[in-house]
């Protein structure tokens, strides 16, 4: 009853984005996303950009790229300590609200049923924003999972309960019997990615970004305060989430013949410039 309780707070918190779907569908004018052999094909040609994607990186990606892993090493230096910190100040409450709701919410049990509502309500009220940001979240979640796994596999690096005392040290590598697979956190990942593609596509509502990325955040701490991941593993995977949602996204709204050129008016006042290419 709460998890249903929950998911039905979101999808309330979701309706007013869906009811002004005439307004927003003007703000952004971007090809129909529709359940058909285009998407289903998208999955495989997607994956394979994001795989190849880094022999296109410029200074400004692998800077980005060189700031995430600096702070990732940062972590793996301190990830024990990190780790006792969080145990040392658990509540019930908190272990609470970490097993009905961030739990699930990293999980996909309150995001795969909320992407699918968009897309389902989208296709009913010929909303095709909803229904894009829909298709497009479960997309970026099917995507992320399999990159998350295939690197878990590959490193296969031990949880905190799986050692006594735990070793955050410990990675049996692509040898393994794959039972150890913290690195990175799945859960971590695949909430970012889904909170990549709505505060992507509702940018223009202020509040869908920063309620997005906040339980997204909220949700990956939790897997440190559950003790089942390592802070390292969780930084790694949102970042892995958050880069392969906003991929995903921007490879689904591409549209060739349109550039949006941001840019502040004369009076000073922030706006974007829109040319349109007649071919």
């Amino acid at each position: 009853m709460i998890l249903l309780r929950n998911i039905i707070i979101l999808l309330l918190v979701g309706m007013p984005i869906l009811s002004t779907a005439q307004e927003q569908d003007t703000l952004q004018q971007h090809d129909e996303v529709k359940l058909n052999k285009t998407y289903i094909k998208s999955y495989f040609t997607d994956s394979w950009e994001i795989l190849k994607s880094p022999t296109k990186w410029k200074g400004r990606q692998w800077g980005t790229f060189a700031a995430v892993s600096g702070i990732s090493i940062l972590a793996y230096t301190q990830d024990d300590v990190i780790r006792d910190a969080f145990q040392r100040n658990r509540t019930d409450e908190l272990d609470k609200a970490s097993k009905y709701f961030f739990e699930p919410l990293g999980s996909g049990i309150i995001t795969i049923p909320l992407s699918a509502g968009f897309w389902a309500i989208g296709v009913l009220t010929d909303n095709q924003r909803a229904a894009r940001v829909g298709l497009t979240s479960i997309k970026a979640m099917a995507i992320t999972a399999v990159f998350t796994y295939a690197i878990k596999y590959a490193t296969q690096r031990h949880r905190p309960f799986d050692d006594e005392p735990p070793n955050p040290r410990i990675w049996e590598g692509p040898f393994g019997n794959y039972s150890t697979t913290s690195f990175p956190s799945g859960h971590s990942s695949v909430v970012f990615a889904v909170a990549a593609v709505f505060a992507s596509e509702y940018r223009d509502k202020i509040w869908v970004p920063i309620m997005s990325y906040t339980l997204a955040s909220l949700a990956a701490v939790s897997r440190v305060y559950d003790d089942k991941h390592w802070a390292s593993d969780v930084i790694v995977g949102s970042a892995l989430g958050f880069f392969i949602g906003k991929f995903v996204y921007m490879s689904t709204i591409k549209n060739p013949d349109l550039v949006i050129i941001p840019g502040v008016s004369s009076s000073g006042h922030p706006g974007f410039t829109m040319i349109y290419q007649v071919r």
